[in-house]
């Protein structure tokens, strides 16, 4: 799992060598809704309401190989004031030699909880919060007791790809269930 936060990649870029910059372990996510507890006068209990708020707590904890002790040192002490404070994350999924998932969620960096330095490699923790986590790379096809369904997306009238989300702009438009169709 690759992740970057407003294109700079806090894992692996997909072109180093692994074996000095991992991709994404100890991958941890922690998924939760607002919840907020109404009283009302005389009730025998509060009621709890949803209040429609989805947060993500994604943490992962990344190993860097340095060239050196002190780039190493230096990589361990300034990397939290370095780093993009929010914006879009994107998470690409799946190893190497599979066909790629990208995910993306709007998202801050938290906090980085952890950074231990050992020599020359720093491992590093990072914790990233935001909203619903969203794909942008929908399954096309897949089975359902042995039958399969296809969903069609196309872009909603008189709107553009360009410049946003791709998932933001894709609509279902048909559907098709073991043969039948309807739009």
């Amino acid at each position: 799992m690759r992740i970057s936060l407003n294109n700079i990649w806090l894992t692996n870029d997909g072109s180093a060598a692994l074996q000095t910059w991992t991709d994404a372990h100890d991958v941890r996510l922690n998924g939760r809704q607002m919840v907020q507890d109404a009283e009302f006068l005389r009730a025998v209990a509060a009621q709890p309401l949803a209040r429609g708020n989805l947060v993500n707590l994604l943490q992962f904890t990344v190993t860097r190989q340095h060239a050196s002790v002190a780039a190493a040192a230096a990589f361990l002490l300034t990397a939290f004031g370095s780093l993009p404070t929010s914006g879009q994350a994107t998470i690409v999924c799946g190893a190497y030699g599979e066909s790629t998932l990208t995910c993306t969620f709007s998202a801050v960096l938290e906090a980085m909880p952890e950074s231990v330095f050992h020599g020359t490699r720093t491992d590093t923790t990072f914790v990233l919060r935001g909203g619903t986590i969203t794909s942008l790379s929908p399954l096309v096809e897949s089975a359902v007791d042995g039958a399969s369904f296809q969903i069609g997306y196309g872009a909603p009238q008189g709107g553009t790809l360009d410049g946003g989300n791709l998932a933001d702009a894709l609509a279902p438009s048909t559907l098709d269930l073991d043969g039948g169709a309807f739009s």
